[in-house]
């Protein structure tokens, strides 16, 4: 029996691509990759699990929207607004599912998925 989470089956077993999770979540921290709402996207499938759940400690994402200071490499966080606006706009745009939080960026399953064994829990949406 093949592991349904080690395999990739989109509807109508169409064509699929694969991407680098450390790159994404790189890119996600960039403020030269876009705007907030696709620098959410970036953040949610450089740590998505295969669940499609991104959980990220209390401020992650604050940190990766923030600023740089290019001379000190000192971080400003984005502001708590802010964040929940990018949060919105993706949800709004369908790129991340309705539950998403700051804590925990999810994935639509119909879009992402991931091929792994590695099957980590989500603490945010109690799940196993």
């Amino acid at each position: 029996m093949t592991d349904p989470y080690r395999q990739i089956t989109f509807a109508g077993n169409g064509p699929w691509a694969a991407f680098s999770q450390n790159e994404l979540y790189r890119m996600a921290g960039e403020a030269n990759s876009g705007p907030l709402h696709i620098r959410v996207l970036f953040a949610a499938m450089g740590r998505m699990n295969a669940f499609g759940h991104a959980e990220l400690r209390v401020g992650e994402l604050a940190r990766i929207l923030g600023t740089t200071n290019t001379s000190t490499g000192e971080v400003t966080p984005c502001r708590r607004d802010s964040v929940s606006a990018a949060i919105k706009e993706t949800k709004r745009r369908g790129l991340i599912a309705p539950e998403s939080k700051s804590r925990c960026l999810v994935l639509r399953h119909h879009v992402f998925q991931k091929s792994t064994k590695d099957r980590w829990r989500c603490s945010v949406h109690d799940l196993d």
